[in-house]
């Protein structure tokens, strides 16, 4: 599929005339993992956002020492085609909040972060078009982590 295309199945994206999208799908690049790997990690420089076209991808908080076993993490968010996560790479301060782990053979667009935040700044349509679609999977992400810990604590985990 061509970059554009993948893009526009993106809901961040899907508003995008032709010629924006096309803009954008100049900045990607397809990337592919095998499961297990890391795409990225928490506090990593964020210098890709990325948009899953297969597979599936978890997003993963390291757990403190003090809630379970060294190294241990918990999901956050399971993406899966046509999401677009790695959002970082599109606000200050730059750097990953959470682990982007695959969890079976995962095919990413993988879309330059500096490229894209310059585009969003430099051509105000194509940026009020992305950062009103990006807010609402932000809001989302940060609702989907709220009812975690609320489960958590239910279960007296927290």
């Amino acid at each position: 599929m061509e970059h554009k295309q993948v893009l526009r199945t993106c809901q961040v994206f899907e508003d995008l005339d032709e010629a924006q999208a096309g803009k954008i799908g100049g900045l990607c690049r397809m990337e592919e993992y095998e499961a297990g790997a890391a795409i990225f990690t928490v506090n990593g420089p964020a210098k890709d956002a990325y948009v899953l076209e297969a597979g599936k991808v978890a997003l993963q908080m390291k757990l403190p020492r003090s809630l379970g076993q060294q190294g241990g993490r918990v999901t956050i968010d399971i993406v899966t085609p046509s999401e677009l996560f790695g959002w970082s790479a599109c606000v200050e301060a730059h750097s990953y909040m959470l682990t982007a782990v695959c969890l079976e053979p995962t095919k990413v667009l993988a879309i330059d972060g500096t490229g894209l935040r310059s585009m969003l700044t430099g051509d105000h349509d194509i940026g009020y078009l992305v950062l009103e679609s990006l807010i609402k999977v932000v809001a989302r992400r940060l609702d989907e982590a709220r009812q975690l810990l609320i489960s958590e604590r239910q279960l007296g985990l927290v």
